[in-house]
């Protein structure tokens, strides 16, 4: 069980009593796991990377969306088969929405956690980075950096309050696009590959269909059909910008002249320099102009509920 004290402003810290109590409870009062607590950013690749190769079947990640894709990155880095359970304590839960797992019962979380259904997910990887909700350029990484200087907020409020406040000020990008990458990655929806220049407000590479912790980029987005959803919305006006925001809220913005969605197994995109990514809620600096993004069908192991619990009367 790797836990990050801080996720969720401190939530995960607050929460991990009650997941132990649960635990202790559903393992008969045996503790027949190893608890770590991470100390710094990132430390979660490492423990969980340690752990899968030390042979742990399931790890158990309490914390949210970047906790969860660190965690993934380590299993990924070790290149064992590790399961990942989701106990969710963050801001957003992303990731737990995209696959219908519970937020708020501590209860049904440790029972999936502990059980053994499991439920094969792609992953994506860009720049030797890997992220298993949501890759963005732009505004929403931008975003995610002005969110740490945050302090009195918690949760969605967090995002929500800080975006609201980029919209006007925020200069949007230029990039080129090519969705597509030759024979052995299809293009878009196995159609020929494309190339666009333009400016954009934001790109977003989503594997899931929210981001944000209540924006629904890509709706209907799949985590485990082979592809990730590509959503670009083009720069605006401050007003615009703002009409979009709220659109975004519902996933009604995918109907909006100025956004274009495709799905693809590869893409390939060029900017006039190394850009910022938000990859799961962490930020990351490109270390080229140039970012090649993949999906990687069916990388990672998460814990879903099994049949049996799925048919078993709830309450």
């Amino acid at each position: 069980m790797i836990v990050n004290p801080a996720a969720g402003r401190g939530r995960a810290r607050r929460m991990l009593p009650v997941f132990q109590r649960t635990l202790d409870r559903v393992l008969g009062g045996q503790r027949p796991y190893a608890l770590q607590l991470t100390t710094g950013p990132g430390e979660e690749r490492i423990l969980a990377r340690a752990a899968a190769e030390a042979g742990a079947e399931t790890i158990l990640a309490l914390g949210g969306d970047g906790t969860w894709g660190n965690v993934a990155r380590g299993i990924l880095a070790s290149g064992r088969s590790t399961r990942l359970a989701l106990l969710a304590a963050g801001t957003g839960n992303d990731l737990a929405y995209a696959a219908a797992l519970p937020v708020h019962d501590v209860g049904a979380a440790v029972a999936i956690a502990c059980g053994d259904g499991e439920r094969r997910i792609d992953a994506g990887e860009a720049d030797g980075l890997h992220f298993v909700n949501c890759l963005g350029f732009g505004f929403d990484a931008e975003v995610v950096g002005a969110t740490r200087q945050v302090r009195w907020l918690r949760g969605h409020a967090v995002y929500l309050l800080t975006a609201a406040r980029m919209l006007v000020g925020y200069r949007g990008f230029a990039a080129t696009l090519t969705l597509g990458g030759g024979a052995s990655t299809p293009a878009i929806d196995g159609g020929p590959a494309a190339t666009r220049e333009s400016r954009h407000l934001l790109i977003a590479v989503a594997n899931g269909p929210r981001f944000g912790g209540g924006f629904l980029i890509a709706p209907g987005a799949s985590i485990d059909d082979g592809t990730l959803d590509v959503v670009r919305i083009a720069d605006g006006g401050a007003w615009r910008r703002l009409a979009l925001f709220g659109m975004a809220r519902s996933g009604t913005h995918v109907d909006a002249p100025e956004v274009s969605r495709q799905r693809a197994q590869a893409l390939t995109l060029v900017f006039p320099a190394p850009p910022l990514i938000q990859a799961d809620g962490e930020l990351h600096h490109a270390q080229d102009r140039s970012v090649t993004v993949r999906c990687l069908p069916g990388a990672l192991r998460l814990a879903v509920p099994s049949q049996a619990d799925a048919s078993r009367p709830r309450g």
